[in-house]
């Protein structure tokens, strides 16, 4: 170094600065990206749906729940009204992103295809398990189904429970834990998940299956193609009662609260008789919410 000019020691130390000013740049800002990417992991959903302005939804066609139509391909249905109406409501775009089967919903949601599952689900302690579930909209009753000059089981459901008999079912489907749960002798004639659910009822009718488990709303659209081809077995000893509710990953409680405060919304100001309203279901099919509350008397 003591050979070096004045003029070339100058320029050294510049390059040298120079150097380990570009090296400290590069290393803020490869800490920048990962602090940034960081923050991406730990974004919850309802981060997300703020962030984008949009909520990611999965759904699973299933009678008035949610329909599709088949040439154009329009959504319609009781869930796909209520979930645009939240949307609406909320300045939010509601994302129509992927149709699943009854055992392809939780799996859609850990791994992030979607925020919410907006087709309308049955809770129970199995699937809470895998998923928060929202207040439900409103509730439904299962009951069986069987053709009407069957007789065997009208004095007692049990007598479902036995090899003799054929329970028509979808897997991962209600009726299919239902078979499962309580007529565990009973054989199944089972369907992949995502079978139409109106061939469980073809089914009982061409005598594939004896019974199948169904609430009334789905069952009273077949009937109106399909007059007198089903009756309802013990219509009072409902075999299940559920509300029928949305579903988010375990961890998602903010936007599990988000949408219970958007859904007391929709069924405290009226808006949701006016989209059960829309679909003209029979008396009976349909199971409302108790209003939350009592108006006061009258002045008069």
């Amino acid at each position: 170094m003591a050979h070096l000019k004045k003029s070339q020691l100058i320029a050294c130390l510049i390059l040298l600065v120079g150097a380990t000013t570009l090296a400290g740049c590069s290393s803020s800002k490869g800490t920048l990206d990962k602090t940034a990417a960081d923050n991406s992991q730990h974004e919850t959903s309802l981060q997300r749906v703020l962030r984008t302005g949009k909520i990611r939804c999965s759904y699973l066609l299933y009678s008035y729940y949610f329909q599709k139509d088949p040439n154009s391909g329009k959504l319609s249905g009781i869930f796909y009204d209520v979930m645009e109406e939240i949307g609406r409501r909320s300045d939010l775009k509601i994302d129509w992103v992927e149709e699943v089967g009854f055992q392809n919903i939780f799996p859609g949601l850990n791994a992030n295809r979607c925020d919410v599952f907006c087709g309308g689900l049955w809770p129970n302690a199995t699937r809470a398990k895998a998923a928060l579930f929202t207040r439900p909209v409103f509730y439904s009753a299962i009951t069986a189904w069987c053709r009407p000059d069957d007789n065997r089981f009208s004095k007692d459901l049990s007598t479902i429970n036995s090899p003799s008999f054929k329970i028509a079912t979808i897997d991962g489907a209600m009726e299919d834990l239902i078979a499962r749960a309580d007529f565990p002798l009973a054989k199944r004639e089972s369907l992949p998940e995502l079978s139409p659910f109106v061939q469980n009822l073809l089914n009982v009718v061409g005598k594939k299956a004896d019974v199948t488990f169904a609430e009334p709303m789905v069952v009273s659209e077949f009937l109106a193609n399909n007059p007198n081809k089903l009756k309802q077995i013990a219509p009072d000893k409902p075999l299940r009662i559920f509300g029928n509710s949305l579903a988010v990953k375990l961890e998602e409680s903010g936007l599990k609260e988000f949408l219970d405060v958007a859904l007391e919304e929709i069924v405290n100001d009226g808006q949701l008789d006016k989209i059960l309203a829309k679909y003209k279901l029979n008396k009976g099919t349909v199971y409302p919410l108790a209003r939350p509350y009592q108006l006061p008397p009258s002045a008069n």
